[in-house]
């Protein structure tokens, strides 16, 4: 059974007047501009405690953890940050641009603790992506100096008679909420703070029997299974990391959408006709030259193509004006049936990436995939493509979405999906509220 609870969150006293001064996406998606752009936006955006600079004087890569913990206490000293007095759920109701279709996209979410559990057959809380090592130990680190989760996990549940996305809408369309701004990006937060015993009694009520499904944040949830063993281990046990803190949004709600994560190399390739001649062994390849003046109408049209089959994969290589599309033969399929993948695996984008480009043909090693400076992920294509054309990047790999119901199917069957899989849209914003792990 999933555990929920309130807490005291912690809130910015500025949120409701500057409040999209003060948030920011996920740490793990904001590329150096924007975590530049964020700690110019306000001297306490929630960039300065999450992800922070080094400084040029620091003997370790870590350093500005220590003085994140220091300006966490600093801030709520100085009422910067309140603690509110009584347990609380948090409503979040975010609005932004679909990028699909135009217009808007609208998804509400449920911040509040959950008990953590270990992921095995048996839990309720199901994970579907491998993780990053190098993540997981950064998160640690920062977790040890702060004793807080400054974001939440993102996670989503079953709601097939709409009971939570219901009661979500009810709350927004009857009450009035304790924050309403929008921020950088033009997303538009709003919030409110359920204290009423009657209403938790509601949630907890629905989400009791639920199952939830990790959405994004597993580098946080594995680090917060991490930090609560650490101090179990340390004989300093503390009550308050059993629990962590998440957002979670019903099946049901049309604003929980998924875009594609596509992946970038940063090695060396073979030459453009050699790797495609490789390809070809195990893909049907289809390119589309182009040049200045048709590449929009030749992107369009590449789109289109990926999009038509499951399982086809886009290539982009600097220095080659051309898109490719790779339509796996039926070779790809036996092949990593060798591989042994499941074949609730085999049929994903990114497995077929994985174990026929990256393994196979470029001879990458599972600590290769686990580098991300060998491979990066990037869900904008526009910015994919930019980052080949300026030479930052060796070659492009474009891929479809995957859906949420792939996400239960994996989860449901104990499999996980290689690293960065999906990209939940949009991301649960930072700032919102944080949690201090009490003891």
């Amino acid at each position: 059974m999933v555990e929920i609870a309130p807490f005291k969150g912690i809130m910015y006293a500025g949120l409701r007047d500057r409040g999209g001064s003060l948030v920011a996406p996920p740490y793990d998606v904001l590329s150096q501009e924007e975590q530049r752009r964020c700690l110019d936006l306000d001297p306490h955006n929630i960039v300065h405690l999450d992800y922070n600079l080094c400084l040029p004087e620091d003997q370790d890569k870590y350093a500005w953890h220590q003085r994140s913990g220091e300006m966490l206490k600093n801030w709520l000293a100085e009422g910067i940050l309140n603690r509110l007095e009584e347990p609380a759920f948090f409503q979040v109701e975010t609005r932004c641009r679909n990028p699909f279709r135009g217009g808007s996209i609208v998804r509400r979410g449920l911040v509040c603790l959950m008990r953590l559990v270990d992921f095995d057959g048996e839990s309720e809380v199901k994970p579907h992506e491998k993780t990053f090592s190098s993540h997981k130990e950064e998160r640690f680190s920062l977790m040890k100096a702060t004793h807080a989760n400054l974001s939440p996990v993102f996670g989503f549940f079953p709601d097939e008679d709409g009971a939570a996305y219901s009661l979500m809408e009810e709350i927004s369309e009857q009450k009035t909420p304790e924050a309403d701004f929008t921020d950088y990006r033009r997303y538009r937060h709003r919030i409110w703070v359920e204290r009423s015993q009657e209403g938790m009694a509601r949630f907890k009520d629905i989400l009791k029997d639920r199952k939830v499904y990790i959405a994004d944040g597993h580098h946080r949830y594995e680090t917060s299974l991490n930090y609560r063993n650490y101090l179990k281990e340390k004989g300093e046990p503390a009550p308050g990391a059993d629990y962590l803190m998440i957002y979670l949004c019903p099946m049901s709600d049309p604003g929980l959408v998924i875009l594609p994560t596509h992946r970038l190399f940063n090695r060396p390739l073979p030459h453009p006709d050699d790797l495609l001649n490789k390809l070809s062994a195990y893909f049907k390849i289809s390119g589309k030259l182009f040049s200045d003046k048709t590449e929009p109408l030749m992107l369009d049209r590449f789109v289109s193509k990926l999009k038509k089959q499951r399982g086809n994969i886009g290539l982009f290589m600097g220095g080659r004006q051309a898109w490719y599309v790779l339509k796996p033969l039926e070779k790809v399929g036996e092949e990593l049936a060798a591989q042994g993948e499941p074949p609730e695996l085999a049929v994903l984008d990114t497995v077929i990436l994985n174990g026929i480009i990256f393994r196979k043909t470029l001879g990458l090693s599972e600590k290769d995939l686990d580098d991300p400076e060998i491979i990066s992920y990037v869900s904008n294509l526009n910015q994919t493509i930019d980052l080949v054309k300026n030479k930052k990047r060796q070659a492009a790999f474009i891929l479809n979405s995957d859906t949420v119901e792939d996400v239960i199917r994996v989860s449901e069957k104990g499999l996980t999906m290689p690293r960065k899989s999906t990209f939940f849209y949009p991301k649960v914003t930072t700032g919102l509220t944080l949690n201090l792990i009490d003891d």
